[in-house]
């Protein structure tokens, strides 16, 4: 983000990073699976061949007292025909019958697909309850939160009795703003301004670190009718996990002209100059300089033009890295967006689980549970960073040889050594461009011994090893004098400056164009 800022820095208004849709979900972790199911049965001295009344009694329990509720609190409820409509523009619908109603606005009721438990045989021919894909009715209890704004909780109606909550870190922001007494504008859940942008950014912050667990259930015990036999007679409390998660970074421009110049060049950029290492890279992934290493699904790049403009999206497996001009034509805004739905991939810095309160962290899987949102966050916004850096490094009206011209003059250092120019579309300085162009470089940095394993044949003896060594750290010193590289703090790596990112991009562009292509451009 620090190159983009550097590029476009004079043009952007505003910038903020946060939440922006989360789908959260609870499950019993003894009711998950087929021997907690059965432990819950020994606890509750339930036969095996009781287990189908027994459930069908909380099942009913659950609807008398939901259905009951609501006509108690004279709120809409309204059974859904089909899964697919559109239930929060449906809920949005019924509360205007009661305009400014604070709280619970509507409930919705809908068949769609749930995980269950039925008796079946197992190898031996016994009776034991499995888990199976089932469909049952699933009741929808929208809110217009005090604090959230829009939200809803999801309560499944057959044993084990899943919730999911949805909630929008956007709606959650403007209910925050507002109880502070600062002014914003908003298109959708978009903020095309706010008073204090700083304030702002500070109240996203919060929310990552937000107490989860008493969030949700301050959300979800009041509007469920089992929560009490769940959480006390049947000693199954909920887990709560993320399901998805979307990061966002909305970039807030001051003139519409600059965005319809830039925006295409940056969709051109992402579609023509990107491949598959690179969006690895920008989700995460260490990508080896030969092979894909552990990388195993599928990456890709997809454009599509919309009715409200076009984006391109970076998919690896079922987490995606997107970009696209939000609320256009209206507003001035690009969003960047990370969504991940399969963390596996990803590590965070903890305990063991079960492991004692002492014990040493270290790098483990990043799990579903809210406990590691806060690392979600991190490395949603660190792909954000890097997908913008990409384009700083790309977006550039300068001609090539206006953008070279620097390079091809001697300089003075500090201490008023000269150094030779450079000769960057080729000979060694071009190789050595060209290499520092790599992607492990830009997201890692690099030292000394990085570049002689790409630049040097390999050496045997001590003494041509230290020869190479030094030769490397002359022309290290050589591109520190330009100002290409930037000596990261108390390490020996290295990293391209804002301004080599951009010479080391438009010269591997025209490297590989062909002469027509030149032709046409000039």
């Amino acid at each position: 983000m620090k190159s983009f800022l550097s590029r476009f820095g004079s043009w952007v208004l505003f910038v903020l990073s946060g939440f922006d849709r989360l789908r959260l979900a609870g499950e019993s972790r003894l009711l998950n699976h087929g021997r907690g199911v059965q432990s819950y049965l020994w606890q509750q001295q339930l036969l095996f061949k009781d287990f189908p009344s027994h459930a069908r009694e909380l099942t009913e329990a659950l609807r008398r007292r939901t259905e009951a509720s609501a006509q108690e609190q004279d709120l809409p409820l309204l059974p859904l025909n089909s899964p697919n409509t559109d239930k929060e523009a449906t809920a949005l619908q019924l509360a205007q019958r009661q305009p400014g109603r604070p709280g619970r606005i509507a409930v919705l009721s809908c068949v769609e697909s749930c995980s269950s438990y039925r008796l079946r045989k197992n190898a031996q021919g016994l009776i034991e309850p499995r888990k199976e894909v089932a469909r049952c009715l699933h009741y929808y209890h929208y809110f217009q939160h005090e604090r959230l704004g829009l939200c809803y909780v999801r309560l499944q109606s057959w044993f084990p009795f899943g919730v999911r909550v949805g909630l929008n870190g956007r709606a959650w922001l403007c209910r925050q703003l507002e109880q502070r007494g600062l002014d914003f504008r908003r298109r959708g859940n978009l903020l095309l301004s706010v008073q204090d942008v700083a304030a702002a950014q500070a109240l996203l912050d919060e929310q990552v670190t937000s107490d989860w667990p008493a969030l949700l259930q301050e959300l979800v015990q009041p509007v469920h009718p089992l929560w009490d036999y769940l959480h006390q007679t049947a000693r199954a409390p909920y887990y709560w996990m993320t399901e998805q998660s979307e990061w966002a970074t909305d970039i807030l421009f001051r003139s519409p002209d600059f965005l319809a110049r830039w925006y295409p060049r940056w969709l051109r950029h992402s579609v023509e100059n990107l491949g598959c290492r690179d969006v690895l890279r920008y989700l995460g992934k260490k990508v080896p300089a030969h092979g894909y290493g552990a990388c195993t699904h599928e990456a890709k790049i997809d454009l599509r033009c919309r009715p409200e403009g076009a984006r391109v999206k970076f998919w690896y497996g079922t987490n995606s890295l997107k970009l696209y001009d939000k609320e256009a034509p209206v507003a001035n805004a690009v969003r960047l967006e990370t969504t991940i739905n399969d963390p596996s991939g990803f590590q965070v810095f903890r305990r063991k689980e079960g492991a004692a309160a002492g014990a040493a962290k270290s790098w483990q899987q990043m799990r579903k549970g809210v406990a590691d949102l806060g690392r979600r966050a991190e490395v949603s916004q660190a792909a954000n960073s890097r997908l913008a850096d990409s384009l700083a490094s790309v977006a550039e009206a300068t001609p090539l040889g206006q953008l070279l011209e620097p390079l091809c003059r001697p300089v003075w250092d500090s201490q008023g050594r000269r150094h030779r120019a450079l000769n960057p579309a080729g000979g060694p300085d071009g190789q050595l461009l060209r290499c520092l162009a790599q992607g492990a470089f830009l997201l890692q940095g690099f030292r000394n011994r990085d570049l002689r394993r790409q630049l040097c044949p390999t050496a045997e003896d001590a003494a041509a090893q230290r020869r190479q060594a030094a030769a490397i750290t002359r022309r290290l010193a050589l591109l520190r004098a330009h100002g290409l590289i930037v000596k990261i703090q108390r390490t020996h790596r290295y990293r391209l400056s804002a301004q080599a990112q951009r010479v080391t991009t438009a010269l591997l562009a025209a490297s590989q164009a062909d002469v027509a292509r030149l032709s046409g451009v000039a």
